[in-house]
């Protein structure tokens, strides 16, 4: 889909315009169909051989210069319905003039590039690319809090005992999504860098300011990562303690049941035998083994409490 903005000073909002302009503006393509990218290709001149990356759904964010454009690729996530973050490549083109995005999924939208706090008008389009790539951080951002909060959630069930086999499967589905956060944010942080160092006459002092706060906020939320894979490393080993220490307890106590059991049925099998036994023939004998027996079941308990045992 095909749309233009335009946002001719920092205090506006981006508004959509009919009709194409020759400059200042910004040209968004998402969901983008071979057809579209090649219009754009055509109409803005751009580099036909980097453009056509943007349809190769694993495309990681770089940086490339061609004829005075600079081209960043980025990844857009998204949360899917089984759970899981799926990303898709996101190209931003800065010409001197104009500002192009094209994606073959949802690119980041324009009331997400007005929440950040950057001078961002279609007359610099340098800022503009500033405030795509905040928005595109901050739904990474978004995520990631969504992932904390499940593993806050299972983490405070645990101590309820109320964890099940599910959660721990659906953590295979939480560290795959902290480990594509990670390297997503990674790829992005390097081709910061690499703008950062080969911008030319591309970025202002006051954009390369705000690049870095960017980079910085990448930093703080590969930090965030790194403490959310401990934390779920930790609930699976304090599982596994538990789940151990439960096992213990619950054999023990199946072992104990089992001698106090087997106790009597040696007593009683002795003489259920077909030969002549002591007392065979007393009339209080069976008082006696059951009086017996069960005396020294009860002796086998009171050891095995005082031994904790079970």
């Amino acid at each position: 889909m095909l749309a233009y903005y335009a946002k001719r000073s920092p205090g506006e909002e981006f508004e959509t315009i009919a009709r194409p302009l020759q400059k200042d503006m910004w040209v968004d393509v998402s969901n983008a169909t071979i057809d579209e990218i090649t219009d754009a290709i055509q109409t803005y001149h751009l580099d036909m051989n980097v453009v056509n990356d943007v349809r190769d759904a694993n495309e990681l964010p770089r940086v490339e210069f061609s004829d005075g454009n600079v081209y960043i690729f980025l990844r857009v996530p998204r949360l899917s319905k089984t759970g899981r973050i799926v990303t898709l490549p996101l190209l931003c083109v800065v010409t001197p003039s104009i500002f192009v995005s094209i994606s073959t999924g949802d690119t980041i939208p324009p009331e997400a590039v007005s929440l950040s706090t950057l001078p961002i008008s279609t007359e610099q389009p340098q800022t503009i690319l500033l405030g795509v790539m905040a928005g595109c951080v901050a739904k990474f951002e978004d995520l990631i809090q969504h992932t904390a909060e499940t593993i806050r959630d299972t983490a405070s069930r645990l101590r309820s005992h109320e964890v099940t086999n599910k959660d721990f499967i659906h953590f295979v589905t939480v560290e795959a999504n902290l480990h594509s956060d990670k390297m997503n944010l990674e790829s992005t942080l390097a081709a910061i860098h690499r703008l950062h160092e080969h911008h030319g006459d591309t970025l202002t002092d006051e954009s390369l300011e705000a690049l870095d706060d960017i980079a910085l906020h990448i930093g703080q939320l590969l930090a965030a990562i790194d403490g959310h894979v401990n934390s779920v490393e930790s609930i699976r080993n304090a599982y596994g303690t538990v789940a151990n220490n439960t096992l213990n307890q619950r054999m023990k106590t199946l072992t104990v049941l089992t001698v106090l059991i087997t106790l009597p049925n040696v007593v009683f099998g002795m003489y259920g035998m077909n030969v002549v036994l002591p007392f065979g023939k007393e009339p209080w004998v069976y008082g006696g083994i059951i009086g017996a027996t069960t005396i020294l079941v009860l002796l086998v308990y009171i050891v095995a409490k005082r031994l904790k045992v079970f």
